[in-house]
């Protein structure tokens, strides 16, 4: 759905389609869709937030360090959704780095010195080495690694009970980006993506388990044959169509239009 993702391609929102097409199970928060300041340029593979969290910091252009101006008190530091903004502004008032896959500026942890890389950021030292041939523990410019705000996260999804299952459909459960379970709230931080695997995973594992014991589910043939029936049948006008427009232009620009 987005030009700039640090998701993988397998991650579709199958799960949320699925459950919006039964006609009962209701979906929450869809809006709520979280960019994160710093993957790379051009994978879209994550630069971790203790980058600068360690002291790491963000350049334009002329190698300026422009987070100051926009928020003096938390500089790098303010929340994601602050810093990804700040970085599309200052590239739209002219500052941003021209390449190939369009503007991005740098991210600069060269000031925190090659042991402290090597020894507490290892990951992104070979993140930018096997993805962009760069050493970020490099002295002055050959280190920078060029990021770019990218969709990360959906907050939204399955809107569940606090056991994990649809509101509206019975024995249809939901846990982790797939469900809107209203742990993170509408802003997720970093690091919450762990306490909701392992909270979520733990809690509505349990619930799942329980109610599969309860309950016997019996689906006749009949019903899956109707449902293949349509889905070959939409399949077929597909197939059937004669226009002149292109599908993949118009999910370009789709793409375009969501960032």
């Amino acid at each position: 759905v987005f030009k700039q993702t640090t998701n993988a391609v397998i991650c579709e929102g199958t799960g949320a389609a699925i459950a919006l097409e039964t006609g009962i199970a209701t979906l929450g928060n869809m809006e709520a869709v979280q960019f994160h300041p710093t993957p790379i340029v051009p994978s879209g593979i994550l630069l971790t937030e203790g980058c600068r969290g360690d002291g790491g910091i963000l350049r334009d252009v002329d190698g300026h360090r422009f987070m100051p101006d926009y928020e003096p008190e938390k500089k790098e530091l303010a929340s994601r959704d602050v810093v990804s903004r700040r970085m599309i502004e200052h590239i739209r008032n002219g500052k941003g780095v021209p390449s190939p896959y369009g503007y991005h500026v740098w991210l600069d942890i060269s000031i925190l010195g090659r042991e402290h890389i090597e020894k507490n950021l290892r990951d992104v030292q070979e993140i930018c080495q096997i993805f962009n041939g760069i050493d970020p523990a490099d002295e002055g410019k050959k280190g920078w690694a060029p990021v770019l705000p990218m969709q990360h996260y959906s907050m939204g999804g399955i809107r569940t009970k606090p056991t994990g299952e649809s509101q509206n459909l019975a024995g249809l459960f939901a846990c982790g980006e797939a469900a809107c379970w209203d742990m993170h709230g509408f802003n997720r931080l970093g690091g919450n993506s762990v306490s909701e695997t392992v909270v979520a995973g733990m809690i509505i594992g349990n619930y799942f388990a329980d109610y599969c014991l309860a309950n016997d589910v019996t689906i006749p043939t009949k019903t899956v044959q109707k449902f293949l029936d349509e889905q070959d049948k939409y399949l077929d006008e597909l197939l059937a169509y004669e226009g002149n427009e292109d599908i993949f232009k118009i999910k370009n620009r789709m793409k375009q239009l969501m960032d």
